[in-house]
């Protein structure tokens, strides 16, 4: 049996006149079909192991998706009425902000703060029910089985309600991404659907939008229905428990609506502890009124209204549902819970369209038991492994031997930046070797300033920058009436993150200082021969891929130099501006704060928001009323101008990615390598889109029978990963 897609695993062959091998019909057919379905086993496991380490942007991507998939037919309908796209978006983002924030806000004044005493009116009303128990003096067998139960299903009720209070600060994280997120999704998401399927024929392209189209209405109407239904047991919960005189009336009936979000699950804990409650607080008889109203509300919920409120169901069966519960709470705890089943659904519901989009048009021969589509997506999954395996042998190199890789990759950053002056030193007559000297010199005593003072204000201010930033987010919940606690654990986890990075850094000097010093070299000798090692390189590649490997590499030279002088530019001005104001005020802190912003600027969107928040918690600290109201102005005015119109700019004139995307990787670049991940994932990543179709052009082909990169035109000398018209951002 031959497989006429290239590169196939090999199949073995009975023989071509037919006779039978030593390997039985049944057997072959089998390992045909088993190959292919480990390695695509094997292919979802590890994207399964990526995504646990990435949990908060997994989780936040798609929270932001399935919001912006609620919103879309408003989005939709208001361009019909002539909107733009921007406008548009803008105005069903600030509606998902009000609900949003209006019910987050609810949770965190009514819900989180009155955990502690649900969980112990909850243990009282487990102790009234045991004692209940013992009173009726079964028989131990029965007596010693209801007792387990009752112990259990505390159990898991007390787990959810400390699991959830304990992920809140993680949830404030996952939903300050979501948010940023939601606006592009809301404006672009067409646009990036559309450039995602770009590569297949206008036939198949309409199917797959079709079935899209319909997933997006199955899935809105699940949300928008899942939310009645949320409201309506939540309000005739608390409107039970009022009747009966269940104490913590308002706090329940939150927990009722946000576990209405769980399928199948969250509803009955909610129940349980609603009726443990009410038997510890009041007695049996109210609990077991409230029992036989919780089951009232459910059949006329689940008989009458629920019918009414989902006119269309998801397509996915209640056994699959079951599986991916627990799968979405390992990866992502409650918000995986509340994802699973929709992101089921949309998998579920697209698997025939996109079957249809891999069934190759000249099917292969295949043993019957494998149809063409298992076989298609089989290929990609053992090369996708391969190249997975590729990169992670890379990444161990590369943490084998840090000390090697990060001098040549600091030292590629650095000779992209001071290219200019390089190419300015040779057309004034220079030497290369002078020229490379002369911008390397510069350079270095710019790197070795910088450092010297960050550690000379970082190390010994960075505990009293995190103590007052505690201290002041402090202040900021007690003047909230201690709402605000999960905010105030944040920011202390985070500041002591900072701190424990500088720390580790001012103790590990003497290799950073061999890593500067091998990186100022690198640099000297990059900019003096390397277009020496370069055209070796590429002589021994066919000439016409080594002028487009040249073209591109040269783009990505220009790419990287021109986002880290705009990054430093904008970082600069902002940490210098923000310290001249902290100095006006007579603020502390001033000069480990700028070093701090200075720093954070190289972390796009996230950083400056982060080190401007530092400063105006500094203020609230330290000083008077005046001093809070300009800090907090000019904190709201420079994140605004800077994240919306200065930093998009930037980005976009320099690597051409879209903000969605940078948003999404700092976050999963932190979760992967930490803060110097933040720091490098926009530079490599403008590097990589710069480059990849070239680099795909060049060492691919069309001629196996998979779909083959976009062409870029001659035109298109950025070679963007977007579309021009997604990725220019317009300002929020």
């Amino acid at each position: 049996m031959t497989d006429t897609v290239a590169g196939d695993m090999p199949e073995v062959n009975n023989g071509a006149d037919g006779a039978k091998g030593p390997v039985p019909a049944w057997l072959e057919n089998l390992a045909a079909l088993g190959w292919r379905v480990l390695v695509i086993v094997a292919l979802i496991v590890v994207a399964a192991y990526f995504a646990s380490l990435i949990a908060n942007v997994v989780a936040a991507i798609g929270l932001a998706i399935l919001v912006a998939v609620v919103l879309a037919p408003l989005v939709l309908k208001m361009r019909d009425g002539g909107r733009s796209r921007s406008s548009a978006a803008l105005r069903a983002w600030l509606l998902a902000m009000g609900v949003g924030l209006g019910l987050l806000a609810l949770v965190a004044v009514a819900l989180v703060p009155y955990a502690v005493d649900i969980l112990r009116e909850l243990r009282a009303g487990q102790n009234e029910v045991e004692a209940f128990v013992a009173d009726l003096q079964l028989p131990t067998a029965l007596s010693t089985f209801v007792t387990d139960v009752i112990e259990k299903a505390d159990g898991v009720s007390g787990d959810a309600i400390s699991a959830a209070v304990g992920s809140a600060a993680n949830l404030v994280g996952i939903v300050i991404i979501a948010v940023f997120l939601l606006y592009f999704f809301l404006r672009d998401g067409d646009k990036a659907w559309s450039w995602l399927f770009q590569w297949i024929d206008d036939e198949k392209r309409e199917r797959i939008t079709t079935v899209g189209d319909e997933t997006l209405g199955r899935v809105s109407n699940y949300v928008r229905s899942t939310s009645v239904l949320a409201i309506i047991s939540a309000v005739s919960s608390l409107i039970f428990m009022l009747i009966l005189g269940t104490p913590l009336a308002l706090p329940l009936a939150l927990l009722v609506f946000v576990a209405a979000y769980i399928p199948y699950f969250g509803g009955a804990i909610a129940g349980i502890v609603i009726v443990l409650v009410t038997w510890g607080a009041v007695d049996a008889t109210a609990a077991l009124i409230m029992v036989v109203l919780l089951l009232a509300r459910f059949a006329v919920v689940h008989v009458y209204v629920r019918p009414r409120a989902s006119s269309q169901g998801l397509a996915a069966h209640p056994a699959l549902i079951l599986i991916v519960l627990p799968v979405g709470l390992q990866i992502a705890g409650f918000v995986g819970l509340v994802l699973a089943v929709p992101i089921t659904a949309v998998v579920v519901s697209v698997a025939q369209g996109i079957t249809d989009i891999l069934a190759p048009e000249k099917p292969p021969t295949l043993p019957e038991i494998v149809p063409s589509w298992l076989d298609r997506v089989a290929q990609w999954s053992w090369r996708a492994l391969v190249g997975i395996a590729f990169v992670a042998l890379l990444g161990l190199i590369m943490t084998t031997v840090p000390l090697v890789v990060l001098p040549v990759i600091l030292a590629l950053i650095a000779a992209s930046t001071v290219l200019p002056l390089f190419d300015a030193a040779l057309r004034r007559g220079r030497s290369r070797t002078v020229a490379a000297a002369v911008a390397v010199g510069g350079a270095a005593v710019a790197i070795f300033g910088v450092l010297a003072l960050a550690l000379a204000s970082l190390v010994d201010q960075a505990s009293n920058v995190a103590d007052t930033a505690t201290s002041a987010a402090g202040k900021i919940n007690d003047a909230a009436g201690g709402v605000l606690g999960v905010g105030t654990d944040a920011i202390a986890s985070g500041t002591d993150s900072v701190v424990q990075v500088i720390l580790e850094a001012s103790n590990e000097i003497a290799g950073l200082a061999v890593a500067v010093i091998l990186t100022v070299l690198l640099t000297f000798y990059f900019l003096r021969d390397g277009g020496g090692m370069w055209t070796r390189l590429m002589s021994h590649i066919p000439e016409d891929a080594a002028g487009q490997l040249s073209e591109a590499g040269s783009r990505a030279f220009s790419v990287l130099g021109g986002y880290m002088v705009g990054t430093a530019a904008i970082s600069f001005v902002g940490a210098a501006s923000q310290a001249v104001i902290m100095w006006v005020l007579g603020l502390p802190l001033v000069m480990p704060i700028f070093v701090l912003s200075f720093f954070g600027g190289f972390i796009p969107y996230i950083g400056s928001l982060l080190t401007t928040g530092l400063a105006f918690l500094i203020a609230v600290q330290s000083g008077s009323t005046l001093d809070i109201v300009i800090m907090a102005i000019w904190t709201l005015v420079f994140n605004i101008v800077q994240g919306n119109i200065v930093a998009p700019m930037v980005y976009n004139r320099t690597t051409s990615i879209h903000p969605a995307i940078v948003l999404a990787c700092i976050p999963a670049a932190a979760g992967i390598s930490g803060i110097l991940g933040m720091f490098l994932v926009v530079p490599v990543l403008g590097v990589v889109l710069t480059t990849w179709r070239t680099i795909l052009r060049v060492i691919g082909s069309d001629d196996d029978g998979f779909p083959g990169p976009p062409v870029a035109s001659p035109e298109d000398p950025g070679d963007p990963a977007i579309p021009a018209e997604v990725a220019a951002p317009e300002p929020v």
